[in-house]
């Protein structure tokens, strides 16, 4: 009994110090950063995370739910030829953040079938899954619009962006179209993971 209480305390220590931490870190971001939100979101393994624990990082982020058959999956192949491109001294730096539209259908078990059926390592991949308001509000700062269709499969039809936020959760860089040049997007990547900041 002794020995269960005092893990209890020591789970509340570590727990009131990391959300301490955060708050630190939070008040430290420069005013761009949307890790200011400080929302919590759960991953892909059901564990609950705040927005601003993804700082420190450079974050390769675009929106996506998984049972979409048109864009999404152009977009999670044009994400892995990112991935290819980014050179071994900053691949520690850049993490891939998808964040989804559907929170309701992508429960953290369904981005979990989603990330192994796509061979996406979990050391630099994340899905997030958030309550709709706190969805809509990322996707607001990002600048990305959705609805959701009124169609049998229950589409939503979404921007086609891939962005880069710096290690402070600022903006740093957009792909706007599934046209645009994906070796401008490796090039900044590139040039913002080996940054100082």
């Amino acid at each position: 009994m002794r020995v269960n209480f005092r893990i209890t305390l020591w789970l509340l220590l570590v727990s009131f110090f990391t959300q301490a931490q955060l708050a630190m870190a939070i008040e430290e971001l420069p005013d761009e950063s949307i890790y200011h939100i400080g929302s919590d979101w759960k991953n892909q393994n059901g564990e609950m995370l705040n927005i601003a624990s993804l700082q420190d990082k450079v974050q390769v982020m675009a929106f996506v739910y998984t049972y979409c058959e048109h864009s999404c999956p152009v977009i999670l192949g044009k994400l892995k030829y990112i991935e290819r491109g980014i050179l071994p001294a900053v691949r520690s730096n850049v993490n891939f953040t998808l964040i989804s539209l559907d929170p309701k259908r992508d429960t953290p078990e369904v981005l979990q079938r989603y990330m192994k059926k796509n061979d996406l390592n979990e050391k630099y991949w994340h899905m997030l899954n958030g309550d709709a308001d706190d969805v809509l509000e990322l996707a607001a700062l990002i600048g990305v619009r959705y609805k959701p269709m009124n169609n049998a499969s229950q589409d939503i039809a979404h921007s086609n962006m891939i962005t880069v936020l710096d290690k402070q959760g600022r903006i740093y860089y957009q792909m706007k179209g599934l046209d645009a040049s994906l070796e401008k997007m490796v090039n900044e990547i590139n040039h913002v993971a080996d940054r100082h900041e």
